[in-house]
């Protein structure tokens, strides 16, 4: 299954990155959410939106896909994309 938001990623900090996932930036319940502080997260997310390669609205479907749908199949991460974002906006505001 392709996945946008990887590819896009991949481009920008090769394939063995070690966030591809996006976890550090989109689960705050995760253990690779604490391998980053905030200004990282934003750093990472500001890296690829300014590619212009994917708007957000897609980089958070893409990721949707990919946790319910893909290999991972681990539906419980897609629940805290708003949590992060929150934390995320807190910090930007």
């Amino acid at each position: 299954m392709g996945n946008d938001y990887q590819l896009v990623i991949d481009d920008l900090f090769g394939s063995n990155y070690k966030h591809r996932t996006l976890r550090t930036v989109f689960d705050p319940n995760s253990t690779e959410w604490l391998e980053t502080n905030v200004d990282e997260k934003i750093s990472i997310l500001r890296r690829i939106l300014d590619s212009n390669r994917i708007t957000l609205k897609d980089l958070i479907f893409s990721h949707k896909i990919y946790y319910t749908h893909g290999l991972e199949n681990k539906r419980h991460v897609i629940n805290s994309i708003e949590d992060s974002l929150t934390v995320l906006l807190s910090k930007l505001l």
